[in-house]
């Protein structure tokens, strides 16, 4: 699947780009049933971390996010994601061959907190590059109603952190950003959205009785070589996994 020069101007103009379709259902159903095994078994050695927080919706501890879910230890997910089509869309988009720079789940259960607009190269990415793109994988129908992603879609945006690290962007309210600046990401299990580290998102609180699903995998080019065990080594020291019984508040989000 190689994109068109119209799409790749697309993502290098508005910093994302949505593409219908790239995964079939039933790779969206295999997709799905790991993901619900992941969800509930113990985690595997050397990966499979996850993170639990405590809702401000509904005040119980959920599963919010797992990390590191690509590799040997889940190879039939690892070769369903990775597939010819999607490696070579992430390399026009990267301007040359992709590396894997970390990886998670998203399960946005219901009650799940507000993602607020940030940058995602505010979590401390600099310190590895300065340019990654994101390939998010949709699982489960994404709506407004169940927290769909909203994305600056204007392009009109610094391609360079414009806050703090660590922090939301000062001044950026999701729930009264602009429906011109603003767009909503409504996509359907298969679909496939990419944005640059540098685009400014979030995602409002899973306030519906349906989960959203969305799987995240961020590149860096391969000339910036492969930082992904030292990314998760640092990671863990900083940010550990947790157990259900440990959850952190919203006030401890990272990205």
């Amino acid at each position: 699947m190689l994109l068109t020069e119209e799409q790749v101007e697309h993502f290098k103009s508005k910093g994302f780009l949505i593409l219908r379709g790239v995964y079939d259902a039933t790779e969206m159903g295999q997709v799905s049933v790991i993901l619900d095994e992941l969800r509930d078994k113990e985690s595997a050695k050397g990966g499979d971390a996850k993170y639990y927080e405590t809702s401000p919706v509904t005040g119980e501890n959920m599963l919010v996010r797992i990390e590191k879910i690509l590799g040997d230890h889940n190879a039939k997910l690892t070769e369903i994601l990775f597939a010819p089509k999607a490696i070579e869309c992430l390399t026009q988009l990267c301007g040359e061959a992709p590396v894997l720079f970390k990886d998670k789940i998203n399960y946005k259960l219901p009650g799940c907190r507000p993602d607020k607009i940030h940058q995602d190269q505010a979590a401390g990415w600099g310190r590895y590059s300065d340019f990654f793109v994101t390939m998010t994988v949709t699982v489960d129908e994404n709506k407004r109603d169940n927290a769909a992603m909203r994305i600056m879609a204007s392009g009109k945006y610094e391609r360079k952190l414009m806050g703090e690290e660590w922090q939301p962007l000062a001044g950026e309210d999701l729930e009264n950003a602009s429906e011109s600046e603003y767009m909503w990401l409504e996509t359907n299990p298969g679909d496939v959205i990419f944005f640059d580290v540098y685009v400014p998102h979030g995602s409002p609180a899973n306030t519906s009785n349906r989960s959203r699903r969305n799987i995240f995998l961020t590149f860096n080019r391969l000339s910036d070589g492969d930082m992904r065990a030292q990314y998760y080594t640092d990671k863990w020291e900083n940010y550990a996994p947790n157990k259900v019984d440990d959850a952190r508040s919203e006030d401890s989000f990272r990205v």
